[in-house]
């Protein structure tokens, strides 16, 4: 990690919080601490016993009032005992080692005046009404390089955007420009479980390559050209919450390309000697709408989103054949995808929480090139009791591939101290289908894992 990047990227922005807070009318400041650590379970296989998680997480948000106007900056430090953390070069830096992280999740500027709000800054973004699943919500990229115990919600980063809205009585848009691309972040860091499982070490007894870090991926230049831009419409009435979304803008993760290095180029029966991995993002294109209507104890949710001529990665053993036959590899094919969700929230009584949902995933005109199935569903389900006047909560969820019947099920028990501090047991299960299919939960069997976490707010 370079001195000057820290100090020239990060204390700007502390200084403007502070600069702004000076004759503020109103001044808050929160943070927590956190300190977790989890280990692989007997399923685990190759991970069995093995350490798969171990931060301490300093988080802190500052909010300064004035007027019609707030700034909001909310960072974290992360010491990371596997070094395990990863960059994406644009919402943290981290060290060599992946052992420190610092993170600016968010640093913007609020205005409201009449009818019109502006935020300009770095921001989370938050679409549609799916729990934990991602139909809508492509706005704000993903942290994908936590392995276990890790919560959909806090893995958004931020990103800088300006975004204007209208608000009237029931109703609000919103119009977002987001001038630079930012990307989520891969567990390409040699200490994290999960990099191994998604780039593997060989492939057919020939050696690979992996990215080394985000740099060996090929982003979108930073030209106005290559900006993104969203758009929200939503309307609140006593009988549905409706919402309109529109997205132009990048996938954000790359698309994998296997490029082979060959032994004797001249021989005919041509020598794979390794392969290189590289990346490139692409573009997409997202049009969707989702509804939530209450009923009583109940509130039914539905969303949909569609992607004309979506990219797909392609399988390795496609682009390898390619390359063999003399032509370019291609790392992606365009396709039409339909996503959608239909679920439930239910509170029988007081204390009860019950979540349902039903998510299917459709690719129009799908090859066997792609490296996914065609038509993917799953089910959902969580419940969630709270007891001891709400000192104790208990929390299990679960999901089902409805193809291949692989699943994924956590078990979560939190316990208040006091109001300020709170202990987590978590226990993660990953288990493959009948006959041994691995479908969309049995690949991630070497993480089911046990989690010990302890929390202090202030």
């Amino acid at each position: 990690m370079k001195k000057h990047s820290f100090f020239s990227k990060v204390m700007p922005t502390i200084g403007l919080a502070l600069a702004t807070s000076v004759g503020a009318q109103d001044i808050n400041f929160a943070g927590s601490l956190t300190s977790q650590f989890g280990f692989g379970l007997p399923n685990a296989h190759k991970n069995k016993g093995d350490f798969l998680l171990g931060q301490t997480i300093f988080d802190g948000s500052i909010k300064s009032f004035y007027e019609e106007s707030m700034v909001y900056v909310n960072a974290q430090i992360v010491h990371d005992a596997l070094g395990s953390q990863s960059s994406n070069g644009h919402s943290g830096f981290v060290s060599d080692d992946g052992s420190i992280a610092l993170k600016l999740r968010e640093a913007y500027i609020d205005w409201k005046g009449g009818i019109f709000a502006l935020r300009i800054g770095r921001q989370i973004v938050s679409w549609g009404k799916a729990d934990d699943i991602q139909i809508t919500d492509i706005i704000s990229p993903k942290d994908e390089s936590g392995a276990i115990a890790t919560d959909y919600n806090e893995s958004r980063l931020g990103i800088d955007a300006v975004r204007l809205s209208i608000l009237l009585d029931q109703a609000q848009f919103d119009a977002y420009f987001i001038p630079f691309f930012t990307p989520s972040i891969l567990p390409l860091s040699k200490g994290n479980p999960l990099r191994s499982h998604l780039f593997p070490d060989s492939y057919d007894e020939i050696t690979i390559n992996s990215p080394k870090d985000y740099t060996d991926f090929e982003r979108p230049k930073n030209r106005f050209s290559n900006s993104e831009y969203a758009l929200r419409a939503s309307v609140y009435t006593s009988i549905a919450d409706l919402s309109l979304y529109g997205f132009y803008g990048w996938e954000d993760t790359p698309f994998i390309r296997y490029v082979p290095t060959l032994n004797d180029e001249s021989d005919e029966d041509l020598d794979i000697k390794d392969i290189s991995v590289t990346g490139k993002y692409k573009r997409t294109t997202m049009i969707g709408a989702d509804a939530a209507i209450p009923a009583g104890d109940f509130v039914f949710r539905l969303e949909v989103a569609f992607f004309p001529r979506r990219h797909f990665q392609t399988t390795s053993d496609f682009q390898i054949r390619q390359m063999m036959n003399g032509g370019k590899a291609s790392s992606s094919l365009l396709k039409y995808q339909t996503l959608s969700l239909a679920g439930f929230d239910w509170t029988p009584s007081e204390g009860w929480t019950i979540t349902a949902q039903y998510i299917s995933d459709f690719v129009c005109n799908h090859d066997n090139d792609i490296d996914r199935k065609n038509y993917l569903h799953q089910a959902t389900l969580s419940i969630e009791k709270t007891l001891l006047n709400e000192t104790l909560t208990i929390s299990a969820s679960g999901a089902m591939d409805l193809r291949a019947f692989s699943t994924t099920s956590e078990l979560e028990i939190d316990y208040k101290l006091s109001d300020a501090i709170t202990l987590s047991l978590i226990g993660d299960l990953n288990l493959e289908g009948p006959n041994g299919r691995e479908g969309l939960f049995g690949e991630y069997r070497d993480f089911s894992s046990v989690t010990f976490k302890g929390k202090m707010s202030f």
